[in-house]
């Protein structure tokens, strides 16, 4: 599969631990504030630390800047043939996912385990663990769109202000695959950044990481249960059969390797059928494509519950790391996505009108 030349970082801060909490002078917003989930300017630190520290192949590439010049970085470990993709914090009050994925990279590139082994021999990793930080600097879902900034969006007509980057996923896609004209240029640049890379890259799968507001519950099976962790697979008409079907397997595996550790709760996740979505458009692309969605935004949920959402999501992560590396993914059966249960709301007479259509 290409690979895009590196563009090596510099600077980086040595030692840095996995959970450290500095005071950046340039990250003054808002993101400061909530000290459970990291400041761009950490993640750029740790993933530099992480590149001095490495035991195994380990590069960060820069693929562009957001709107406000903050860097997008990838970071990739390992040395296998196939190429897989995680993005994490497309919406910037979402941040769960980060924190999940820092610490994957860590194991992945610094310890001596077996997985750590296994997986970048099998594999090369490839991770992009802030794609909004504009957002993320703001704990606010959007990019930093002003709000005089105005398009024409070919799925949900005349936009103006912030963008949501998980619906610019379009841009790349053939002119018969879209409703209506696309604007002169992608509203979230941070999204064409991803969307250049991983179209470059022909990863096999990209697993896209979100969290999910308020507490589910299935009061009908298991009253006073909370449902930790919703994922789904792209269900657009422009995703061909091989893709469903791998993109199930993807989620099989998640459901059989976490359900039940760390008194995990898996569903699937009631998403839209739209092709500017990033789960359906990765799928349209050629890829496998997941959407993961942990429960609970930034406030609604204290440390030792995030603590417990980044243990659930990382089983998760692992499962299909581990899968893809030894094979076994290959051999499981997509139809079994049937038995993972929806999530309370899910369908026609569901609690959230957005449920047919966002994500």
């Amino acid at each position: 599969m290409r690979r895009r030349s590196a563009l090596k970082l510099l600077g980086s801060a040595a030692g840095a631990g996995m959970f450290a909490t500095t005071v950046s002078a340039d990250d003054s917003l808002p993101r400061e504030e909530t000290r459970r989930f990291y400041t761009h300017q950490e993640v750029q630190e740790l993933l530099g630390d992480f590149e001095q520290r490495a035991r195994r192949p380990f590069e960060l590439e820069k693929i562009g800047e957001s709107l406000e010049g903050r860097d997008l970085t990838v970071a990739r470990v390992g040395s296998g043939e196939t190429d897989v993709f995680f993005v994490s914090e497309q919406h910037g009050d979402e941040p769960t996912g980060t924190n999940a994925l820092l610490a994957e990279l860590r194991e992945l590139a610094t310890s001596g385990s077996p997985f750590a082994r296994t997986v970048t021999e099998a594999l090369t990793v490839h991770v992009l663990p802030m794609q909004n930080p504009d957002g993320a600097m703001r704990n606010q879902r959007a990019n930093a769109r002003p709000e005089d900034y105005t398009w024409e969006d070919p799925f949900e007509g005349t936009q103006s202000g912030p963008a949501d980057p998980n619906r610019q996923h379009y841009y790349e896609l053939p002119e018969a695959e879209l409703p209506g004209p696309k604007p002169d240029e992608n509203p979230s640049p941070e999204t064409q950044a991803m969307l250049e890379y991983a179209l470059d890259l022909e990863p096999l799968w990209v697993s896209d990481l979100h969290t999910q507001s308020g507490m589910y519950y299935d009061e009908d099976e298991n009253p006073g249960d909370m449902f930790h962790s919703s994922n789904f697979w792209p269900i657009a008409d422009a995703v061909g059969t091989d893709e469903i079907e791998l993109s199930q397997r993807l989620n099989v595996a998640m459901y059989d390797h976490a359900e039940g550790k760390a008194n995990a709760q898996l569903s699937v996740y009631p998403g839209g059928d739209t092709v500017n979505i990033a789960r359906n458009a990765y799928g349209a692309y050629g890829f496998g494509s997941i959407l993961n969605e942990m429960t609970g935004q930034t406030g609604d949920r204290g440390e030792r519950m995030e603590g417990q959402m980044v243990r659930i999501m990382r089983n998760e992560n692992r499962a299909i790391l581990e899968e893809t590396a030894d094979g076994t993914l290959f051999e499981r059966d997509p139809d079994r996505a049937e038995e993972i249960p929806d999530r309370p709301g899910f369908g026609e007479d569901g609690d959230w009108p957005w449920e047919a259509t966002t994500e």
